[in-house]
């Protein structure tokens, strides 16, 4: 792993941070968490296209989508819904916990993940330091969500 890489994923997690919440205020002033979905849906619709047609000749790739297997299509049902969830969670539970917790939910899952070498991920050993890792995770979503 380089350096810019890592960066480059401390970046899009600061994005998060910032997104999320901006999804809350849309779902407050719409009165709705799933309405908030829809215009946040809309643009990453089509900036997702603008971005893919400047990056290169895409016709092709286009037409690929119709072939890819439906379970991998159900990203798209797991995005709205954690959109619909951060709209609901961020203003009961405040931004802090709710990072912590995704945080910690993303690193459990991790571990499972690589162990297993689920959805194509590359299989990474279980090891005394990922467990200990994950439990002061755990540790640290107590002392963030309870203390």
């Amino acid at each position: 792993m380089t350096i810019p890489l890592i960066f480059l994923a401390m970046a899009l997690g600061a994005i998060i941070s910032i997104y999320l919440p901006m999804i809350a205020q849309t779902a407050r002033l719409l009165g709705s968490a799933p309405m908030a979905n829809v215009p946040f849906f809309g643009i990453a619709f089509a900036a997702s296209i603008v971005i893919a047609l400047a990056t290169g000749g895409r016709g092709a790739d286009f037409a690929k989508i119709g072939n890819l297997p439906v379970w991998l299509l159900t990203a798209g049902v797991m995005s709205a819904g954690m959109i619909i969830g951060s709209s609901y969670l961020v203003p009961r539970i405040g931004i802090g916990a709710f990072f912590v917790l995704l945080v910690s939910g993303q690193v459990l899952a991790g571990l499972v993940f690589g162990q297993l070498g689920l959805f194509g991920a590359p299989s990474t050993a279980l090891t005394v330091g990922k467990v200990a890792g994950a439990f002061m995770v755990i540790a640290g979503v107590y002392l963030v969500t309870f203390k």
